[in-house]
């Protein structure tokens, strides 16, 4: 039962880091473009937004694209096991790439939020969150608690991945109520957020048992 588990989490993570790779390489996109033809978009939308905020935007999803990648070789047992040297190379580009995606989002949700109230306080307990597991990751290994690390990492990465299920709670919740992006983000977040604190606690209890 407990491999099953792993296994089908496994394949829910691969489907949102493409997901999430998918978005970030758009966003870097529509980033670009909003910065070159900006009348191609409405004033207040948010491509205009954060385009006129470039390059903290550039900053996170870049990082975003570094942690996704060096995620995926912690996230398999086999490719992560093969290699100790490398298992330790890539897994400092990951809590690094970490470590810059939440401060990125700490600042954003202070200083250049786009939704209510609700994104920005969801936002910065998620950059908080990020970055406590992310330096919990790095303190436990130096510890040389492997069972400790393995699980902060799983949480650092899971949850980050709820930016994914975000992104789909958003456009589901457009859908059903005609509403704007700014007007869905704020409970998109807590909801997606939150899905997957639950889950990643949930399996990490199951994993130990």
């Amino acid at each position: 039962m407990r491999n099953w588990i792993t296994k089908i989490f496994i394949f829910l993570s691969a489907l949102l880091i493409l997901f999430a790779i998918n978005e970030s390489i758009g966003r870097i996109g529509d980033l670009q473009l909003a910065k070159d033809r900006p009348d191609l978009f409405e004033a207040d939308s948010f491509h205009i937004h954060y385009a006129n905020n470039a390059v903290t935007m550039y900053i996170h999803v870049i990082a975003g694209l570094l942690f996704l990648l060096s995620g995926v070789h912690q996230l398999i047992p086999t490719i992560r096991n093969n290699s100790l040297f490398r298992h330790r190379i890539i897994g400092k580009v990951f809590l690094i790439s970490s470590f810059i995606v939440s401060i990125s989002a700490i600042y954003i949700a202070l200083f250049i939020p786009y939704g209510d109230w609700l994104e920005s306080v969801t936002n910065l307990i998620f950059g908080i969150y990020i970055l406590y597991a992310t330096v919990k990751a790095y303190t436990t290994i130096r510890s040389r608690l492997v069972i400790q690390h393995s699980n902060w990492v799983k949480r650092v990465f899971f949850v980050s991945l709820s930016i994914a299920t975000i992104r789909i709670i958003m456009i589901l919740n457009m859908m059903m109520t005609n509403e704007s992006v700014q007007q869905v983000m704020g409970r998109s977040f807590l909801i997606g957020f939150l899905i997957h604190v639950v889950l990643i606690e949930w399996w990490i209890k199951r994993s130990a048992q």
